[in-house]
């Protein structure tokens, strides 16, 4: 690198051995900075780093002549994170920012996850959590990103509200092999492998949706059952006419395909969030054939729309929790050592 392409340097130490070129100048020049740091401070406060610059690495003081100068590249980090990274562990508790944007929080706490050193940011956690913006509905990757925030730093109720969002607001898409998703640190057992199906909130979405799709299912099977079974119309005679059911059919197959419902899919071939479905579904409008001549029975009764959203109501109410046993227990472990 010449002195021209030299990225500026942030001297966390004046007196630093140590320079550490952060971020990748051939990706973004602009973006990338350099480090004048204390090894021993690193070393201490991070096993990471005691075992890069003290160990057996290519990147040890070992490895480095007394006369040249001892240099560290990092191309995989990001700048901004590491720099809040070396100004708590240098002692410039003064210049941490007191707010973060969700992206930078994200990766600065994919970047202490690495060096292991988490336990640093207990100071202002709680501080940059409450100044997050909430995400809304249609930034399912920033949803994600707020579930690994809460996963690292132990907060347990905004994990599990966090994971019920994405299980119910993100699209199918999300899981795709080739979702964004795949270039995120996430918690273990939540997202599994994205192409394997044992996914946690993959199956619990497929599930949730094709029991939603059942209901329609169950009904149109009904609406044209023969003579020997219960019929949907409440006024129904043996043999009689069945225009109560061919009027509800016929609004309800119209109001699906209008929906991009009809033929009636699997779940799997539903992009729709789960909360997108239930919208569509509480809006479908279902005609009857009401009272069609004064006197005559009225067949407004015969409308299945109030059973329908009964139905769906109590399978979203009876969804499974994404969020296991198993996570309750390491989310209070990173709590308590976060909070130490």
């Amino acid at each position: 690198m010449s002195s021209e392409q030299q990225p500026p340097i942030v001297e966390a130490d004046p007196r630093g051995d140590l320079t550490l070129n952060v971020g990748n100048p051939s990706d973004d020049p602009s973006s990338s900075r350099c480090f004048l740091v204390c090894s021993r401070t690193l070393a201490r406060i991070s096993p990471v780093f005691d075992r890069m610059l003290y160990g057996a690495f290519v990147e040890s003081r070992g490895k480095h002549t007394a006369e040249a100068a001892w240099t560290v590249d990092l191309p995989e980090d990001p700048p901004f994170a590491f720099n809040i990274f070396v100004t708590i562990s240098h002692g410039f508790v003064h210049k941490v920012p007191r707010s973060l944007s969700l992206d930078e929080l994200y990766d600065l706490t994919v970047l202490t996850h690495y060096y292991d050193v988490t336990h640093i940011l207990a100071p202002w956690a709680s501080r940059w959590i409450a100044s997050l913006h909430d995400p809304n509905p249609g930034s399912p990757i920033l949803l994600a990103k707020l579930l690994w925030i809460s996963w690292e730093l132990g907060r347990g109720p905004l994990f599990e509200s966090t994971a019920r969002r994405i299980l119910t607001e993100a699209p199918g898409s999300l899981l795709d092999p080739d979702s964004p998703l795949h270039t995120l640190r996430m918690p273990p057992d939540i997202f599994g492998k994205l192409e394997c199906a044992a996914s946690l909130l993959k199956t619990i979405r497929k599930q949730t949706i094709q029991a939603m799709l059942d209901v329609f299912y169950d009904l149109a099977e009904h609406l044209v059952t023969v003579d020997e079974k219960p019929r949907l119309c409440r006024h129904a005679s043996y043999m009689g006419p069945h225009r109560c059911e061919s009027m509800i059919l016929g609004s309800l197959t119209f109001c699906l395909t209008r929906a991009g419902l009809w033929p009636l899919p699997e779940a799997t071939e539903v992009d729709h969030s789960i909360s997108a479905l239930y919208e569509i579904m509480a809006n479908l409008v279902i005609h009857d054939i009401g009272q069609p001549i004064r006197g005559d029975a009225d067949h407004s009764s015969c409308n299945p729309r109030t059973d329908i959203m009964k139905r769906i109501k109590g399978i979203l109410r009876e969804m499974p929790n994404p969020v296991l046993d198993s996570h309750v227990k390491e989310l209070d472990k990173k709590m308590t050592i976060i909070s130490l």
